[in-house]
């Protein structure tokens, strides 16, 4: 099945359009971990294997971000590892690797081997500012998803998305029309949506393919509003979904950290459904 159809499915069987962030941070890992006489390399495949464990019935996919995988000496081995667990332990969960990466020739064709070939991920997250040459090797993968940032939560975003073209629209939406009209040759891409500057969802939705899920960055701990989901739902009613990362990681609780992430998850995945259905 492809991905972007399994986050889909999971969407409707799991009643849930909760994404999970994968983003380790030995700082905040719980000290019942840290302080065992193992590797970090162990101790962050250790904490998340118990996340993923724990989130699974609650998620609709994980999206690792290799950065927070790549400052550890085997951070690669780690993400690998972590990676077989979720397909082996918890099949038909997607795991989507945010790398941001976007390059031409050789390098783009580096990139694909290590992703796909080497970690074995189901969907990364790309750079589209190069253009063809960067996105089109990844259609190709009509089994992944391809995850393009059009328009994103970071508040400097604007200073290039936010560009007026000589038609009047801001360059992301020209972007947006890339990934729906250019790229999406194999019904393999996602946008990236920013939750947190105050779009026009209906509108958008109305651009975009019934059958495409779409990504709504920002919400959570940027400070982007659930509300806005409700105008990016497709005609199932489902077909757009929100990660979050350090508030289930990581959060305030003095409930055991076992509980209280899955706690969390279960909120987040209540919230997001009592939005979509005030529809």
């Amino acid at each position: 099945m492809k991905t972007n159809d399994q986050i889909l499915e999971r969407m409707k069987s799991y009643d849930t359009l909760l994404c999970c962030g994968l983003d380790p941070d030995l700082k905040k890992i719980p000290h019942e971990i840290t302080e065992k006489k193992i590797s970090d390399e162990e101790k962050v495949l250790d904490f998340l294997r118990t996340v993923v464990d724990v989130t699974a019935s609650h998620v609709c996919a994980y999206k690792a971000q290799k950065a927070c995988f790549d400052v550890l000496a085997g951070g690669h081995d780690v993400l690998k590892k972590l990676i077989d667990y979720i397909h082996t332990s918890h099949q038909g969960i997607p795991v989507i690797v945010d790398c941001k990466i976007g390059d031409i020739e050789n390098t783009m064709a580096a990139y694909i081997e290590n992703m796909f070939g080497s970690l074995q991920a189901d969907g990364i997250v790309v750079n589209p500012y190069m253009g063809d040459d960067a996105v089109l090797p990844l259609a190709e993968f009509a089994d992944k998803s391809i995850v393009v940032l059009v328009k994103t939560s970071n508040p400097s975003g604007g200073i290039v998305q936010d560009v007026a073209l000589q038609n009047g629209q801001p360059f992301w939406r020209h972007i947006l029309d890339l990934v729906v009209n250019r790229w999406d040759r194999n019904a393999n891409m996602i946008p990236v949506l920013s939750a947190t500057v105050g779009l026009n969802m209906a509108e958008i939705r109305s651009l975009i393919p019934d059958r495409m899920p779409i990504l709504l960055a920002g919400v959570g701990a940027q400070g982007g509003n659930f509300a806005d989901l409700r105008n990016l739902l497709n005609s199932e009613g489902i077909g757009v979904f929100v990660n979050s990362s350090r508030d289930i990681l990581y959060p305030k609780s003095p409930q055991h950290w076992q509980i209280a992430i899955e706690e969390v998850a279960v909120r987040l995945k209540e919230a997001l459904n009592n939005e979509r259905r005030t529809k």
